[in-house]
This record gives C-alpha cells, sequence and structure tokens, in this order.
C-alpha cells in the first residue's frame, strides 16, 4: 500500500511539471544557499586555519597594531611608537625564554629581470633574518637556504617563489642564475616549495633576500612587525610576559599605563576569526531560512489546491474503504517528495556551484557531509510541517460532499 500510495504521488506531480516546479523553486535556492554559504565558510576557515599555522605553536607577533580594529579603533592606534629593528637586542637581552626575533620585512610591486625576461610589478620582496625560513612556514624544494657565511658576508643571493621561477625560467632549473631587483644583481641559490593561491593573493609570486639586503634596496623600516619565538612551547606565556615587561622597561610606562603595543598570538586569531564566521553562518542561516520558509508556504499551497482540484477522487478513494490516515498519508507523502526532490536539486547545485568557484579561483570551498545530510533532513522536515495541514483537510474530507463536487 505505501508503495501505492508513493507512486500516486509521483503521478500527481508528474500530471502538473511546471507548477511542482516552481513550487519546489523557493526549497531549491534556500538549500542551494545554505550548502553553498556552508562550503565557502567550511574553505574560509582552512584558508584562515593554514595561515594562522605558519605562525607555529610556540611563536607570537609583536606589533604596533592589533590585527582587527572597529570604529575609531585607529585613531587611538595612530599616536603610538613605531616598532623598530632596534627592539630585536633589547628584546634578545632581556627575554630568556625568547629563542629567535625575526622581523617582518615586505615590500610589493616590485619587478623581477633576468635577461630579457621580466615579471610583472606585483612580486613581493621578502627580507629574511637568520632563523626565518623555520618560522615562515615555506619550505626548499631545489637548491638551499641562506647559511651563516652568507649572512656575515652580505652575499647578493637570492631565493624565487614558484611563480617568479615559472615566469622567468620556465622549466629550466634557476639555480646559480642571475637575477635583478632595482638593479640590483643576485645569484639565485634556492626555490621554495609552491603554495597556490590565498585569498585571491598568489603565495609564490615573491623572492626572498637577506635582512641586510632588503635594507640596502629599500632602506630601514620605521615601523614593522617581529616574529618572535620561545625556546619551546611551554615557555611561550612566560616569553609573552617577559616581552611586555621588557618594552615597557624601554618605553618608561608607568604601572597603570596600558601596553602602547599589541601581542598578537595564534589562539587570539583564531578566537576572534571564530566569532567572525559565527555572524556569516547566522547570515548565511538567515538568508537561506528565510527562502525555506518561502518554500514551505509554497508546499502549502500547492497542497490545498490540490486538495480542492481532486476532492472528487478523495471522495471514492474513501467510498472504497480508503481510511482518514491513508488519505492524511497521501496528501503528506506529496508534500515531503516536493521538499525532499527541491532539496537534493539544491543540494546539487550548491555542491556544483562550490566545485566551479574551486576551478576558477583557486578558492578552495567545501561542503561537507554532514551540511550534506543535514540538508536533506531539513528537506523532509519541511515538507512533514508543510503538509500536516494540507494532509489533516483532505482526510477530514465527508465523502459523501465529496463525491458531490464535480
Amino acid at each position: 500500500m505505501i508503495r501505492d500510495i508513493i507512486l500516486i504521488a509521483l503521478i500527481s506531480l508528474k500530471t502538473n511539471k511546471l507548477r511542482s516546479a516552481l513550487t519546489m523553486l523557493g526549497i531549491i535556492i534556500g538549500i542551494m544557499v545554505i550548502v553553498l554559504m556552508q562550503a565557502a565558510i567550511e574553505g574560509f576557515r582552512e584558508e584562515i586555519k593554514a595561515q594562522i599555522n605558519t605562525m607555529g605553536t610556540s611563536s607570537f607577533v609583536l606589533t604596533r597594531r592589533p590585527v582587527f580594529q572597529t570604529g575609531h579603533d585607529w585613531e587611538k592606534y595612530i599616536g603610538r611608537k613605531r616598532i623598530t629593528g632596534k627592539l630585536i637586542p633589547i628584546i634578545t637581552r632581556d627575554c630568556e625564554s625568547v629563542g629567535g626575533v625575526i622581523p617582518i620585512l615586505n615590500d610589493w610591486n616590485e619587478e623581477v629581470r633576468f635577461k630579457n625576461k621580466k615579471t610583472e610589478n606585483n612580486v613581493r620582496i621578502t627580507g629574511a633574518g637568520r632563523g626565518w625560513i623555520d618560522l615562515s612556514g615555506f619550505e626548499i624544494s631545489e637548491g638551499r637556504y641562506f647559511s651563516d657565511n652568507d649572512y656575515e658576508y652580505n652575499q647578493n643571493f637570492v631565493i624565487i617563489g614558484h611563480t617568479v621561477k615559472k615566469t622567468l625560467f620556465d622549466v629550466f632549473d634557476a639555480t646559480d642564475e642571475y637575477i635583478f631587483i632595482k638593479n640590483e644583481r643576485f645569484k639565485v641559490i634556492g626555490e621554495f616549495n609552491e603554495k597556490g593561491t590565498k585569498f585571491n593573493e598568489d603565495q609564490d609570486n615573491f623572492v626572498c633576500i637577506t635582512d641586510y639586503h632588503f635594507e640596502k634596496l629599500y632602506g630601514k623600516a620605521d615601523n614593522i612587525e617581529l616574529l618572535i619565538s620561545a625556546k619551546t612551547q611551554g615557555l611561550l606565556p612566560k616569553a609573552m610576559d617577559e616581552v611586555i615587561m621588557s618594552l615597557r622597561r624601554e618605553r618608561n610606562l608607568k604601572a597603570d599605563d596600558e601596553n602602547d603595543f599589541e601581542i598578537i598570538t595564534k589562539d587570539e586569531i583564531t578566537k576572534k576569526m571564530n566569532s567572525i564566521i559565527a555572524i556569516i553562518y547566522l547570515v548565511a542561516l538567515s538568508i537561506g531560512g528565510m527562502s525555506l520558509l518561502v518554500g514551505s508556504i509554497g508546499i502549502m499551497n500547492m497542497m490545498l489546491v490540490s486538495i480542492t482540484e481532486r476532492i472528487n477522487e478523495i471522495g471514492i478513494r474513501r467510498s472504497l474503504g480508503a481510511s482518514k490516515k491513508n488519505i492524511n498519508f497521501q496528501f503528506l507523502t506529496e508534500s515531503v517528495i516536493l521538499s525532499f526532490t527541491g532539496g537534493g536539486i539544491g543540494i546539487f547545485l550548491g555542491v556544483s556551484i562550490s566545485k566551479l568557484i574551486s576551478h576558477y579561483t583557486k578558492y578552495s570551498t567545501t561542503a561537507p557531509f554532514w551540511t550534506i545530510a543535514t540538508a536533506f533532513l531539513v528537506s523532509i522536515v519541511i515538507g512533514l510541517l508543510a503538509g500536516v495541514y494540507p494532509a489533516h483537510k483532505a482526510g477530514n474530507l465527508n465523502p459523501i460532499d465529496a463525491l458531490r463536487q464535480e
């Protein structure tokens, strides 16, 4: 009997294809938006996580301003003292739990040349101090990194990213070749492993020189960030306290003065990003929820219209022995099939669009299995809720009155 009821429901929906399709439209859009937004958010979360993990578990950043600012906070931070390289020997001297201090030196929009080839004016030049490779998250795929002798004798060496290597050298080995940065000649001693694109930014479109040559080309930076690592992960809290006390002494801050610098940790960034993602989730669910609400109302309306059109059929079935439960189940099944089918189409479109986004933008979007399973479950629940009242109304029709209707 259940099989027959489902078959009748399918035939009924097939008879009114256009109306059924339009009825499912709200469910399709709602489920599609939820799946698509979930995939995008998960991709965003993974990208952020990968970026944060490059800091390492025992590292933190000393900076002039916090990562996230709201309102007129910039007015508060603009007057702060700058972070400069002069603080490095002070921190190294005062903080016994600190294992290393590395300045974060970058200059964007530079051109790199090799013979008659050149890049666009969009290459990032990174100045790397001793130990930069251990904290950067990059690895050497060809050649080597700077040695102590390279730093000691200020060698004109450079390590290039995959994009620069591909642009200037194609498939040829770049090691021991010479490139030019701001008319200064550098010998290529290595190539970094490929990182790909993150947040629509090519992570491999850069070259790395020593901090000495960076300051030689661009001058001493008067406002930088310092990447500081503790000797061990367990010493991280102590290292942070030591850095704070050292800078407060250096800047003659009184006991009741607040810090005029920021200590940024991986956990802090993660916590803030999770709160931002939660807001994005709420917005996405609100948009998808409104569409699902409209879709459920559409299904209920269609089922009520269907009852009016098939009232004679209901009377015949009741006169032949069908119970109220049979009629209830009949219309409830049709409602669930409508919603479930719409949900399936919405899931398919959401996953497909997310894959297209990943393919053409190189931005990772992944719809987790639990999202798809939840979307199907939501579709069934909406079908049940939207079909309860129409099914109840159909089942309570008086068979004699129903047979009288044309």
